[in-house]
């Protein structure tokens, strides 16, 4: 059965949220992703699971929009061009991936999304879909510069930014170095600029 949201135009209290997310990242760090349970975090942050349930629909919602970002992530700032966009984008899901908390729960949170289609249509739904917003504006914006000879997928160009840093960091281990976003901003622009409308 699915739990029960919460209803439109009723005001969550921060004070909760806090309190959630802060015993999500506390519990993830002394028990990793396997360990953590919503009776835990409910427990920790001393609020009642419906509260829990009123927010998020499964585990990795709530660890997701804990490490890295609610349901509606910060729009990117316009830097005035599509590689120093796109260099702020690098950066954003740099600092989230290279987080220790994040970090420890990461791989194990993407394997549960793939596993269980009802979770995935969620993620699809709610992060998914916010990140790809975030990402038509950056590219709606280069469009207007005239930076872009054809239009370009948002999809394909979130999953070349998010999959470059996902490989860096989780799948060959190498160190986040400082000029690393703005060499993967250098490489994701080239590959815009050169490509064809087909």
């Amino acid at each position: 059965m699915e739990p029960a949201k919460q209803s439109p135009g009723r005001p969550r209290d921060s004070r909760v949220d806090d309190a959630i997310h802060e015993a999500v990242r506390r519990l993830v760090a002394e028990a990793g992703y396997a360990g953590l349970t919503m009776d835990a975090v409910a427990a920790r942050a001393r609020v009642g699971k419906a509260a829990i349930y009123r927010r998020y629909g499964s585990r990795g919602e709530l660890v997701f929009a804990s490490l890295v970002h609610g349901r509606a992530p910060q729009p990117l700032p316009d830097t005035g061009s599509l590689r120093g966009d796109l260099t702020a984008l690098a950066e954003v899901i740099l600092r989230a991936f290279s987080d220790p908390v994040f970090a420890a729960a990461g791989p194990s949170l993407v394997a549960e999304i793939r596993q269980h289609p009802d979770i995935a249509a969620r993620f699809q739904a709610t992060f998914v879909a916010g990140e790809r917003a975030v990402v038509t504006a950056l590219l709606e914006r280069a469009a207007a510069r005239g930076e872009l000879p054809a239009p370009a997928d948002p999809a394909l160009l979130h999953a070349t930014v998010l999959g470059t840093v996902f490989a860096w960091v989780f799948l060959l281990d190498l160190p986040v170095t400082p000029g690393l976003a703005s060499r993967i901003a250098a490489m994701s622009a080239a590959a815009l600029e050169h490509a064809e409308d087909r």
